[in-house]
């Protein structure tokens, strides 16, 4: 009933490749690092500490009322649900408030919408749900951790997921109350979603792997959604950049299409054209940011959201810029 440290490494190995999945699957505004790895230690280490402290106590608490069996039920169903997703949501609220912040001073939006929402809920239950599973494996053997990797690892990914997305909805309605209250709902189904899950773990077994596999075509299918919609928005709202002199046809033809914008960046760097490549990266990644915030603005046009616009607006321009100077040069 050991745990090896190589078992260790493989399932830490997997871990990071899922969140790097998960990130990359964020066609168009890919989130930065700098944000999803302090999210995903927060899951991994303090979501984790505090969790086992609150489960723990509950646990001797209900089991010196009803027993150990009883403990080990409700503790899963009815304490653990709400204290993880609430550990684990404290982190997503304050990436989200640090990401607005940082929004208010350089005029970038860094958390907002349906698909940032998932990428750091996934990054926070991957960190906890690596963390869990090394304790688990440490008390119940290697079967236990190889079992609860293979089916179980995007399980907690999936549950804070939902407290993502209510938190990336926030910047996307105008009614103080539903900046409020879609958190709240985010988190709530959360904790459903997680109890319901431990509730069928602890009840039948295996059949709770079936019941995750179908929360996750459930998301499979919200990305595709939600990805479409990105892309919209990027047509639509770029269309007048390219009247105005902010894009090119050429990168307006390029900038809805990943794959299309793919194959120009593999183009350039097949040809040798690195610095060209970069700069087209970072005119590009502007761009996407540019048609987002515009989008914002027009949800809710408030000052801070018409300095953003025009803020990234002038940074492409800058860009070009020192583009056409290294050229010259």
């Amino acid at each position: 009933m050991s745990l090896s440290a190589s078992l260790v490494g493989i399932g830490i190995v997997q871990t990071v490749l899922y969140l790097l999945f998960v990130r990359a699957i964020d066609l168009y505004e890919r989130e930065s690092l700098r944000y999803v790895i302090p999210v995903f230690i927060w899951g991994f280490a303090v979501a984790t500490t505090l969790s086992l402290v609150f489960n723990t106590i509950a646990s001797i608490t209900i089991s010196s009322l009803a027993g150990n069996q009883a403990a080990s039920f409700f503790t899963a169903v009815f304490v653990a649900p709400p204290v993880e997703e609430t550990t684990k949501g404290l982190a997503l609220l304050i990436a989200f408030l640090i990401a607005y912040a940082a929004a208010r001073r350089r005029g970038l939006v860094e958390f907002a919408g349906v698909m940032d929402g998932i990428v750091y809920g996934s990054a926070v239950g991957f960190g906890f749900a690596i963390a869990e599973d090394i304790l688990y494996g440490l008390q119940y053997g290697s079967e236990t951790f190889v079992v609860r990797r293979i089916f179980g690892g995007f399980a907690h990914a999936a549950f804070t997921s939902l407290t993502g997305i209510g938190i990336g909805l926030i910047p996307w309605v105008q009614s103080r109350f539903l900046k409020v209250l879609l958190p709240l709902i985010g988190l709530a189904g959360a904790i459903l979603l997680h109890a319901t899950f431990n509730f069928m773990a602890t009840t039948f077994g295996p059949v709770a792997y079936v019941v995750l596999f179908c929360v996750i075509l459930f998301y499979v299918i919200l990305i595709i959604l939600w990805l479409w919609m990105e892309r919209r928005i990027i047509r639509n709202e770029l269309r007048e950049e390219v009247e105005a002199g902010t894009i090119t046809a050429e990168e307006y033809s390029i900038l809805p299409s990943y794959f299309r914008k793919t194959g120009y960046y593999i183009g350039l760097l097949l040809r040798g054209r690195f610095g060209t490549w970069s700069r087209a990266r970072k005119v590009h990644g502007a761009a996407v940011e540019l048609a987002v915030s515009k989008r914002l603005a027009r949800r809710s046009d408030t000052a801070i959201r018409r300095d953003r616009v025009l803020a990234l607006r002038s940074k492409i321009g800058r860009l070009r810029g020192e583009a056409a100077l290294g050229t010259a040069t």
